[in-house]
């Protein structure tokens, strides 16, 4: 009986000490995508330090906006996304889900473009996070809102 309570507890600690790890890691990746999301708002580059040269940036749609772009590549396509609104966009986190190193985040954006027009669009961003940084991050969102107002379409 001795040792069937003590193997018991052993499992019991065990699993708990696996969850709190999770949970930790867990709580430490949507820390750092809500600083992601505020470094994003200030309008600087500070949202690149949160990215390796190898992270992945994949982006819904079939027009000049969607598509994979690494680092290197998305510095130039974002320059010129938020050089077009000048008061930069604004984003408020709505919603986050995160297991381990996922994280799933609801977000509005709202911007005044150059032309004048508003540009309200929400998102939905999945991000995965190892050692603090993305390796790789997903956005889906009004695809039709951002080909009108960025393209012109």
């Amino acid at each position: 009986i001795h040792s069937t309570i003590i193997t018991t507890w052993y499992i019991i600690y065990r699993h708990q000490l696996r969850n709190n790890k999770m949970n930790s890691i867990t709580k430490e990746n949507k820390e750092i995508v809500i600083r992601f999301f505020e470094a994003l708002s200030s309008g600087s580059d500070a949202y690149l330090d949160f990215y390796t040269d190898d992270s992945v940036i994949w982006t819904a749609g079939d027009n000049a906006i969607g598509g994979t772009r690494t680092k290197k590549e998305i510095i130039d396509f974002a320059k010129g996304v938020i050089d077009s609104f000048p008061d930069g966009i604004k984003f408020k986190i709505t919603g986050i889900t995160a297991e381990n190193e996922r994280v799933a985040v609801e977000v509005n954006g709202e911007a005044i473009h150059a032309s004048g027009k508003p540009y309200n669009n929400q998102y939905h961003f999945l991000l995965t996070i190892k050692n603090g940084k993305i390796i790789e991050l997903k956005e889906y969102m009004d695809t039709q809102l951002a080909a009108k107002i960025l393209l012109g379409q």
